[in-house]
């Protein structure tokens, strides 16, 4: 789709003939007004209005692009690839030296991905989900995560105790009860505070109380 000029005897009349030249909604596009209407003096002198209407990146180019821009002023160069998905958007950055953008149990990653998701907001007018990865780091966490706590649920079921995981982000806790919300054995919580909520898988048995949790967190495995 690419750019139109039209010319109206106001700017209103310009920009509905250049959406209709185009096939689009006026938030699709921007406008810029090249020439400004002029009423006619005594019948003379007189001019229309003419816009040139230009279209908007889509929101998943937009994305890339903000992507790349930020992490360029912070220092990095990283190749963006994002794509719509069920939740949102979601984009992927790739790159030599990219480590430092996922900081210490990816909390420089959240901030990031926070950022992003603000600055698209604004910019597309509207509420925008945005997932970021780089190189693949979440999809290894999450991988780490499951693990932890599908050995976390066997281990429960074995010896007939709650076993708590590792302290992890919001993010990781809720990976945890997805990766058990269909295990009939077992059940999950939430336990603790700040940086040390956790999740805690513990056995479906019995009516009475479930026994404390055992000391010892569930390891996430290496990566």
């Amino acid at each position: 789709m690419s750019s139109a000029e039209a010319s109206g005897r106001t700017v209103s009349e310009a920009v509905a003939r250049a959406l209709e030249q185009m096939g689009v909604s006026r938030e699709d596009v921007d406008v810029e007004i090249l020439q400004e209407p002029k009423a006619a003096l005594l019948g003379f002198g007189g001019r229309d209005a003419r816009v040139r209407l230009t279209p908007r990146p889509g929101a998943a180019e937009t994305l890339e692009l903000l992507a790349a821009e930020v992490t360029r002023l912070m220092g990095f160069q990283a190749a963006v690839e994002a794509d719509a998905t069920a939740e949102g958007l979601a984009a992927t950055l790739q790159g030599r030296g990219l480590a430092p953008l996922i900081g210490r149990d990816g909390r420089t990653l959240d901030a990031l991905e926070m950022l992003l998701g603000l600055l698209l907001q604004r910019r597309l007018g509207r509420k925008a989900v945005v997932s970021v990865d780089v190189q693949g780091y979440r999809t290894g966490r999450e991988k780490a995560v499951r693990e932890a706590a599908l050995r976390a649920a066997e281990r429960a079921v074995r010896e007939g105790v709650p076993v708590p995981l590792a302290p992890m982000s919001a993010r990781d806790r809720r990976c945890a009860h997805i990766a058990l919300k269909d295990d009939a054995r077992v059940t999950t919580m939430s336990r603790g505070e700040d940086v040390a909520r956790h999740v805690v898988v513990a056995p479906r048995a019995g009516d009475g109380p479930p026994a404390p949790p055992t000391a010892e967190h569930e390891p996430l495995p290496e990566e």
